[in-house]
Parts: C-alpha cells; sequence; structure tokens
C-alpha cells in the first residue's frame, strides 16, 4: 500500500551544465502531472509528464526542473527581423518629434538580444536520471506513508468488526423491547390479544429486518480486509467500499428503532468515514 503524498529529489549532470528535479505528490482522485521550470522546452515538459504517468498510477504530482549552465546560461543571438522592425518604428518617431536617431545601444535596451533554446536531445538523459532519482526518492516515501495508513485501516476494521458484532447483539433485545411496548401500548388500550400483539410483533420484524445490512457489512469487512494486504494501487476500490460501508450503516440508521442500535449505526457510519478520509490518501 502506498500514499499519495511524498517527496523526491535528484541530480544529474550533463555536458557545461547541472539539474536538480523536485517531485512534490498529494491526493488525487486520478493523475495529473504539472512541470516547471521548461518553459520554452515543450517536448521535455511532455518527457517529463510521461515518464512520471508511467511510475505512477494516481495523485497530484509537482515537477520542478532547475537546469543550471555554466557561464553564459545560453547562447545569445540578436532578433534581426524584431530588430529592424524596431529600428524602423522607432526612426520615424524621431523624426516626428525632431529627436536625435535611434541607436544600436538604444535597440540592445529593448531586448533585441535574445538566448537561444537548447536543443532537448541534449538535455533530456540528464533530466531524466535526475528525475528517476526523484521518483525513486518519492516512491520510497509514499510507500513509507502507506504503511501508516495501513495500520489506520487496520485499526478501522477492527473497529468495524466490532460494532458489527454489537449490531448482532443488539437485535434481539431490539425485539423484545418493541414487543414490550406494543404489549404495554395496547393494554392501556384495553386489546391485550395476544394475536395482535403476535401480529405487530411480526410486521415490525419484516420491516426493521437489518441480517442482510449485517451482511452485506460482513462481506464489506473482509473485503477491506484483503485489500490490506494487498500492494498495488488500491484507494479507488478502498473509497468506494467506504461509501458501500457508509450506505449500509444508513440503511441499518433507518430501520432501528430502538436507542442501542440506532448508535451502533451511527458509530458505523463514523468509522465509514474514517475509512475514506484514508482511502482518499491511498494510490
Amino acid at each position: 500500500m502506498r500514499s499519495m503524498t511524498g517527496f523526491g529529489r535528484g541530480t544529474a549532470s550533463g555536458k557545461d551544465f547541472s539539474v536538480q528535479v523536485d517531485v512534490r505528490s498529494l491526493n488525487h482522485r486520478f493523475i495529473e502531472v504539472r512541470v516547471r521550470g521548461l518553459p520554452d522546452l515543450p517536448g521535455l515538459i511532455i518527457k517529463c509528464e510521461e515518464f512520471i504517468k508511467n511510475r505512477f498510477s494516481r495523485g497530484s504530482f509537482d515537477v520542478n526542473v532547475n537546469l543550471q549552465f555554466e557561464g553564459l546560461r545560453r547562447p545569445r543571438v540578436v532578433n534581426r527581423e524584431a530588430a529592424k522592425a524596431m529600428w524602423r518604428e522607432l526612426s520615424d518617431l524621431a523624426r516626428e518629434l525632431g529627436c536625435d536617431a535611434p541607436t544600436l545601444e538604444t535597440l540592445l535596451s529593448l531586448g533585441v538580444v535574445q538566448e537561444e533554446p537548447p536543443e532537448e536531445e541534449c538535455l533530456w538523459p540528464a533530466i531524466r536520471e535526475a528525475l528517476a532519482a526523484a521518483c525513486e526518492a518519492l516512491a520510497t516515501f509514499r510507500a513509507r506513508e502507506g504503511e501508516k495508513l495501513r495500520a489506520a485501516l487496520k485499526r478501522e476494521a477492527k473497529i468495524l468488526e466490532e460494532l458489527i458484532a454489537r449490531a448482532e447483539a443488539e437485535i434481539p433485545g431490539a425485539k423484545e423491547a418493541f414487543a414490550r411496548r406494543i404489549q404495554e401500548r395496547l393494554a392501556e388500550l384495553r386489546m391485550l390479544d395476544e394475536a395482535r400483539i403476535s401480529l405487530e410483533v411480526a410486521l415490525w420484524a419484516e420491516r426493521t429486518d437489518v441480517r442482510e445490512e449485517l451482511d452485506r457489512l460482513g462481506a464489506h469487512l473482509s473485503r477491506l480486509r484483503d485489500l490490506l494486504t494487498q500492494e498495488g494501487p488500491t484507494g479507488r476500490e478502498l473509497e468506494f467500499l467506504a461509501q458501500e460501508i457508509g450506505r449500509e450503516a444508513n440503511t441499518l440508521a433507518a430501520k432501528s428503532r430502538g436507542v442501542p442500535l440506532g448508535e451502533v449505526a451511527l458509530e458505523l457510519k463514523l468509522c465509514a468515514e474514517r475509512i475514506r478520509e484514508q482511502a482518499r490518501n491511498v494510490e
């Protein structure tokens, strides 16, 4: 079991440059990757996204790539077309205003010298190496956090088992308590007909039978424990299972007429919500 929360860092070197990659991940319903630090290198952004998606199955990932070049960061060139157009505009404006003609220094100050983007093929091997190291550290972090989630979910599974057992134990007492209330009510109405009492109790038992809900809760508990032994991605199924446990708890609460069984149903709902909160962090 792996958490979706974690951090990893990797470094590598290439010819005349070094790179550091930081990867942070948080929980997400599916997988989402955002790459920063490569604004004019779209091909490398796509490669980084694909690398993450091939390595992980779920989570929100922020990938920060920091490239450091030796000496000048990148070769610089003059954008000739932009410089010519700007020169014409400035010359026309100078004539209109009666000012001195523009100079090369004026053009340079306006940013006609630009950095050439480096070749992506030269950068990718080092970026991939740093990204792989960052992902390895991230996976270790997520696995460590995943063990904490597994322990928490095991505790909730134990609580769920105890609550199901409590609900089972409350059913006979709930039936007896209802039968007494029916008998007392009919006595007040001077209708001590045993057949009528039996009929009312039987109708109540049919309307409030929770045997099916408890059986399904038992099946959900069994599946929960199976998932806690698995190492692959289980987060989505755990979330669905928590949702189903909550649904059965709601039905149990609606059917329960006695206070003890109703309290158990409420605790089951709270247990289901805690399981769901933990499952949202599981890959």
